[in-house]
């Protein structure tokens, strides 16, 4: 609904039965995930916060790079077998 924006609509959403796929709308459904639906879409300034502090571990891991890492053309498919 709102794709040009970075938002919570996403969570928003799920709780409208408007999940884009399956797994996506059962987060609003699981037991684990469904408060965190809950929270992120009625309070954007959380899922901001939350977002950073995600973003920022993810940052810490490490790029594979040259022969020890490839950027797929296809994400289920390996580009070269032979490595």
């Amino acid at each position: 609904m709102t794709p040009g924006k970075f938002d919570n609509m996403y969570y928003q959403n799920l709780l409208r039965g408007l999940g884009l796929l399956a797994s996506d709308q059962a987060l609003a459904l699981d037991p684990r995930t469904k408060p965190f639906v809950h929270l992120y879409a009625a309070n954007q300034t959380a899922f901001f916060n939350d977002f950073s502090r995600a973003m920022e571990k993810v940052s810490v891991l490490g790029v594979k790079a040259g022969r020890k890492g490839e950027v797929r053309r296809r994400c289920d498919v390996f580009n070269n077998l032979t490595t």
